[in-house]
């Protein structure tokens, strides 16, 4: 049920070699109703007539289609011969392996990429063949730009794609640690946290800080890499000038790993949230090593002691930005004023992205919100540009969505909505 839940699935395989026909009633009966015509099954095909499923596979075991079977047929194929044979005859044919196997050591790919190609050019391979053997996820571009209509998923199904924060809890449950959770999870991604602070606040403000030691956030961050690892990394309020070094000693530790930084500084209320000190260290250690920062307006004044006031300096400051921390620059501009809002994204490249303001009494947490957004598409292997349009979507979508609700009797939330 996971996996249909996932918006790149359309249709799950069941396959179960040797499986009596009673324990595979019993799987199919526990498939509510409304997921049923997602199924494709691999043996017992009288089930699938019984439950109204999808489809059937068929294959060495099972090679011919019962009699009186109007529902979709499949077949596995492992030459183009075999494509050439069976693809006129069914709805689609899998052809395997395309990569290297991730689930069957030593199960290697069984045909050349020129030999792709030239099967594609002569039309045999095409929308109603389905790669098979190594596929991923990340590799479903790939997939499709060779010329198969889709692609066939066994082992990559099961991985998660992972996303590690670093940031201070809020106990109001808008911002911090708790919307980067709910942000990440919403966007089909595996949430670990590291936590630098713990803030007492609700929708009236920050009302305290207690910050935790440097070694401790340190060894949670160690102990989530070194065990569950991380597609991404979010960074968000670090307090003062140890926790500074200590993440930038795991980064440099793990410089493989794509990173997020929002250099939260202030609250919304007013409160500053870390000491000048730590700015100079987040300047010269830590933002070097992102892959993309995002500060709002009032944070990029700090980093590069400047006035910003319009949409000109923006543009200057966000090339600054990337020039000295060398790294990719989403600018926000929700501290200008007007009706019509303009964020910049610069990476050797600027590009703008306009969006009309939403006026909701509920935005607390929008940073967060977006930076964690961002760290998902990236732990999702999308191009950065193509995650930055993405997010500011979702955290659109989640204004729009949490502007009715009345929480408490300040500023409320965002409704982190799943991702469509």
């Amino acid at each position: 049920m996971a996996l249909l839940q996932r918006r790149e699935v359309d249709y799950v395989h069941i396959r179960k070699p040797g499986a009596r026909r009673e324990d595979m009633e019993k799987l199919v009966e526990s498939i509510p109703q409304a997921y049923r015509n997602r199924i494709v099954l691999h043996d017992h095909f009288p089930l699938a007539e019984k439950y109204q499923l999808f489809g059937i596979h068929l294959n060495r075991r099972n090679p011919e289609v019962p009699r009186g079977w109007k529902g979709s047929v499949s077949r596995s194929c492992h030459s183009l011969e075999e494509v050439v044979r069976w693809k006129n005859r069914c709805d689609y044919v899998t052809l395997s392996p395309i990569f290297d196997s991730i689930s069957k050591a030593g199960y290697r790919s069984a045909f050349t990429r020129e030999e792709i190609a030239e099967a594609a050019r002569k039309g045999i391979i095409d929308e109603k063949v389905m790669a098979l053997g190594g596929v991923t996820f990340d590799k479903m571009k790939e997939v499709t730009a060779m010329g198969f209509g889709g692609g066939m998923i066994l082992g990559d199904a099961w991985n998660y794609h992972r996303v590690l924060s670093i940031a201070g809890s809020d106990s109001g449950g808008g911002a911090g640690i708790q919307a980067d959770i709910k942000t990440i999870s919403a966007c089909g991604c595996y949430a670990a946290t590291a936590i630098t602070a713990i803030t007492i606040q609700n929708t009236l403000g920050v009302h305290d800080v207690m910050e935790i030691p440097a070694e401790i956030v340190e060894k949670q961050i160690s102990d989530v890499l070194d065990d569950i690892g991380a597609d991404a990394i979010k960074i968000g309020m670090l307090t003062d000038e140890a926790v500074v070094e200590a993440v930038s000693r795991q980064l440099r530790r793990h410089a493989d790993i794509p990173v997020v930084i929002d250099p939260v500084m202030v609250s919304t209320s007013g409160r500053q949230l870390i000491d000048t000190t730590a700015i100079h260290v987040m300047k010269s250690q830590l933002l070097p090593l992102a892959t993309i920062i995002t500060p709002n307006i009032p944070e990029a004044e700090i980093l590069l002691d400047m006035s910003i006031k319009n949409k000109e300096d923006m543009q200057k400051a966000v090339c600054r930005l990337s020039t000295e921390y060398h790294t990719s620059v989403l600018l926000k501009g929700g501290h200008l004023e007007g009706d019509t809002l303009v964020d910049l994204f610069y990476d050797g490249t600027l590009m703008e992205l306009p969006s009309m303001r939403i006026y909701s009494p509920n935005t607390h947490g929008t940073g967060c919100t977006l930076s964690s957004a961002l760290a998902s598409m990236i732990a999702r292997k999308e191009p950065v540009d193509e995650a930055v349009r993405h997010a500011k979507d979702y955290v659109t979508r989640a204004i729009i969505a949490g502007a009715g609700y009345r929480l408490g009797r300040g500023k409320g939330s965002l409704c982190h909505l799943p991702i469509e």
